[in-house]
């Protein structure tokens, strides 16, 4: 029997594995200039396209029973600046970002760091550091933003999409005409 049981444990895959979005990259785009240039344009895009906002989240936790006998328990969590540091020299911005996103009645915030790459000609858009919160918990605790696992159910295909959504809006505004002064 003791056989059995390690046979067990030596075939069978580890329940407690988990897996976790942690990159999201865009395609490489092309587009005209130098290094410089195009990380001058990509800052410019990211603070027009790229949000850092405050969320107010909110759950019923300490709602017994359901029954409505308890408040609503309420917060907010911080925005900030978008930008976190830009080298136009190297072709590098790094910005923090705040992607919403429903899941059908549910409206869910995926904070990132988005890292702007660029190098003579072409660039890239990069997400890491991804987490997700749910804006209302209903009855459970609101933790705020957590790690966004890549399990069933856990939506990590919409996160993805969500981000490369955000990259697609600044690589358009990047890659675009550069503007008239004939305004």
């Amino acid at each position: 029997m003791k056989q059995l049981g390690f046979l067990f444990l030596v075939v069978s895959p580890p329940s407690f594995a988990a897996e976790y979005l942690e990159l999201v990259e865009s395609k490489v785009y092309e587009t005209s200039g130098s290094a410089e240039e195009i990380s001058k344009r990509g800052e410019l895009c990211i603070a027009q396209h790229v949000r850092n906002d405050p969320i107010r989240i909110s759950d019923s936790a300490d709602n017994l029973l359901g029954l409505g006998l308890a408040k609503r328990s309420t917060g907010e969590i911080p925005g900030g600046a978008v930008i976190v540091k830009a080298d136009p020299a190297v072709g590098t911005v790094i910005a923090t970002v705040r992607t919403p996103w429903s899941q059908l009645l549910t409206k869910n915030f995926t904070q990132s760091t988005l890292t702007f790459l660029a190098k003579e000609g072409r660039f890239k858009i990069q997400f890491t550091s991804i987490e997700t919160l749910q804006q209302n918990t209903g009855y459970a605790e609101n933790n705020g933003f957590v790690r966004q696992g890549k399990w069933i159910g856990s939506s990590w295909e919409k996160v993805q999409k969500a981000l490369l959504e955000t990259a697609e809006k600044v690589a358009t505004c990047t890659a675009g005409t550069k503007g008239s002064n004939d305004w």
